[in-house]
């Protein structure tokens, strides 16, 4: 198989797995946990619904990354089709916010193994290019993102808010992307990654397994840029959750509501392969700091003018934003570590962003309970402003 056709079948897995994904939660699952509480006092439950699919992030992304390291992408890129597939059937079972919290949990493996496991498949096949074809790829995808919440808020609203329909929309997504993955499985991977794995393969030891962690956790560059896309995904997390439910309040249809995250992932997909190159071409860290100053802004907008149209402008900046970090902070990593350790590093970075990912609805909820929506949205724009602080002195 030539390289192209590897580049294209993985994204086309990626493709039908995000939209799957990004479909279960945007905009159905703060509505849909919303209508499982019937006390106000317990609003801050949902900022833990929407953590308890990144959990398996912080428990699993390293292992999964360094499982890919010694084994090859394509088993593990398998493994998490198969949760793809399976768990959004579940969700015909969630009557109330506990069970839908387990649910949640159990889907977040999906995206736990498949994101550094995809990313690391990418930076090894283009070792010159890769934040490019790193860019590529997460744009590609976004075409499953940029729908899914349309899609999602459509069928909210012609059902009149049958939420398990809902969601047999994904589980038929996550089918497809399980069976694309079932033929890269089985079918060969380029010429010239083939002969890198066979020359490079080593069994699977706790002592070789560490070492490559240790290698990682050393560097203080992959540390520091590890936290500086965990603030930004901490963001990411609030706005996802938080925007929805803030668009609800103000009384819009479902269907609007769906739209509002689809031109932040609209955006992201267009801007993210620029910066990729721009990355490659002039460096990281100036595109990773202009990011995580525009997200900042983006958040004062909502905190100073709350009106529907600054929340549009608002949500645009901050998926600019957040393209010109992410496009930057994996390659970044993959710069600073050899490519027999791309999974372990990559791992990390999936960790720890899903550390702050999980933190991010948690903290909003009880801020919402006690503070209301400004000071949410106040705390997200300090914290990136520290963030950039952070790394501007890093060095």
């Amino acid at each position: 198989m030539e390289k192209r056709h590897y580049f294209l079948l993985v994204s086309v897995i990626g493709i039908f797995a995000i939209f799957s994904s990004t479909m279960s939660k945007s905009p159905i699952l703060p509505i849909f946990a919303n209508a499982l509480i019937h006390n106000p006092t317990e609003l801050q439950y949902i900022g833990y619904v929407f953590s308890a699919s990144t959990i398996p992030g912080i428990l699993i992304s390293i292992l999964a990354g360094r499982l890919s390291d010694l084994y090859g992408r394509e088993k593990l890129l398998f493994v998490s089709a198969l949760v793809f597939a399976t768990a959004p059937f579940f969700y015909i079972f969630a009557t109330n916010i506990y069970l839908l919290m387990i649910i949640r949990f159990y889907h977040g493996f999906s995206t736990a193994i498949f994101v550094p496991v995809a990313t690391a498949a990418i930076a090894e096949a283009y070792p010159e290019r890769k934040g490019e074809r790193i860019s590529l790829f997460s744009s590609l995808t976004l075409v499953g993102r940029f729908f899914a919440p349309i899609t999602g808020g459509t069928i909210l609203y012609i059902t009149n808010y049958y939420f398990y329909g809902v969601y047999i929309a994904c589980g038929i997504s996550g089918i497809l992307a399980l069976v694309f993955s079932l033929v890269l499985l089985h079918i060969k991977a380029p010429a010239e990654l083939d002969i890198q794995r066979k020359t490079s393969e080593r069994v699977f030891t706790l002592k070789n397994f560490m070492e490559g962690l240790r290698i990682v956790f050393q560097s203080r560059r992959i540390l520091v840029t590890s936290m500086v896309q965990a603030s930004q995904y901490f963001a990411y997390g609030i706005v996802e959750a938080f925007i929805i439910l803030y668009m609800e309040y103000l009384n819009n249809p479902a269907w609007v509501m769906g739209v509002v995250p689809s031109i932040l992932i609209f955006l992201f997909a267009v801007v993210k392969p620029i910066m990729g190159h721009l990355s490659d071409k002039y460096g990281r860290k100036m595109i990773i700091s202009g990011g995580l100053l525009l997200t900042s802004f983006s958040m004062l907008l909502v905190v100073y003018l709350p009106l529907i149209a600054f929340i549009l402008v608002s949500v645009s900046l901050f998926g600019i934003g957040m393209a010109m970090i992410t496009s930057s902070t994996s390659a970044y990593v993959a710069d600073l570590i050899d490519k027999e350790l791309y999974g372990g590093a990559i791992g990390t970075l999936s960790t720890i962003m899903d550390i702050g990912q999980a933190a991010g609805p948690i903290i909003a909820g009880y801020i919402l309970v006690y503070y209301g929506f400004s000071w949410i949205f106040l705390m997200v724009s300090l914290l990136l402003i520290l963030s950039l602080v952070v790394f501007a002195k890093m060095g």
